[in-house]
């Protein structure tokens, strides 16, 4: 039996409902129908389209790299994906360009995000994990949403930060105020993030961050809450003139390997900017 590896079940499923794609017996079948034994599936795999995206040399720092899964050390202040403002100045197009004709990106986060399974702000740096196939970025997404993959943050905000550890559990909503800006409130989605202090020094707190689910700003929105936001978060804080970036840093990311079945763990340098507020702050740098 032959088996169509990189073939998601969102693509078949697709396939199914472009009529031609895919026969059974030379002829087109709805979704629901049962096979039987003997019967010949032909599946017609359309040529990829065209991606309408600009392939851009840029420097990219490569943590790791399989036929599965590509994972970058993000850079703080380049955008993950095209959006207004930023159309080629982009995580993707670097990417493009980087993988030319050695390899291909996931379709299924659509034509201006291939690959892309998460993402990180654009002014936050660390792990960012990108799928070169459709299998690998289903499986991998379904982790996600499913809270089987662990990610590791970590930040310097203003104040000491009491208890030393403690969970924030806070449901977060788009503000209705301030369209690139969200809020603790209890009409949002879900959203819990544990926390542990490093360290402490000149009225600043070293953190290390689990966040257990995925909002849009969820940390900085967080830590924002309990009156301890991210220093240099140009949104969140009052002393975002204090760093050239905010100072968060997705530090480690560990998922299941979409092919071997076993966990792997990928972990991100400090950025230098990082690192500059870390030893004006007074602390000790391992």
């Amino acid at each position: 039996m032959n088996r169509l590896q990189d073939l998601s079940r969102s693509h078949i499923q697709k396939y199914l409902r472009e009529n031609g794609l895919i026969s059974v017996n030379g002829e087109t079948r709805k979704p629901h129908y049962r096979l039987k034994t003997g019967d010949f599936i032909q599946v017609t795999i359309p040529p990829p389209k065209e991606t309408p995206l600009e392939a851009v040399a840029m420097d990219l720092d490569i943590l790791y790299e399989d036929s599965d899964l590509l994972v970058i050390n993000k850079q703080p202040g380049l955008p993950v994906h095209p959006s207004p403002g930023h159309g080629s100045d982009t995580i993707v197009n670097a990417l493009l360009h980087y993988l030319g004709n050695r390899g291909h990106l996931s379709s299924i986060g659509g034509e201006l995000r291939p690959g892309i399974v998460h993402r990180l702000d654009k002014d936050t740096s660390g792990v960012l994990l990108v799928a070169k196939h459709n299998a690998a970025h289903e499986q991998i997404s379904r982790d996600f949403a499913e809270r089987r993959v662990e990610k590791v943050y970590e930040a310097i905000v203003k104040g000491v930060v009491q208890p030393s550890e403690g969970v924030i559990d806070r449901p977060i909503a788009r503000s209705a105020t301030h369209r690139k800006k969200f809020t603790v409130s209890e009409l949002g989605r879900e959203a819990l993030t544990r926390y542990l202090v490093i360290d402490s020094r000149n009225e600043t707190s070293w953190l290390r961050l689990w966040p257990k689910t995925g909002r849009t700003h969820q940390i900085r929105v967080h830590l924002a809450h309990i009156g301890h936001p991210v220093i240099g978060d140009p949104i969140y804080s009052r002393r975002a003139h204090l760093s050239k970036f905010i100072a968060l840093v997705a530090k480690e990311l560990t998922v299941t390997h979409p092919r071997t079945g076993k966990p792997i763990t990928f972990r991100a340098p400090y950025p230098a900017h990082f690192l500059e507020l870390a030893h004006r702050c007074g602390y000790t740098v391992q």
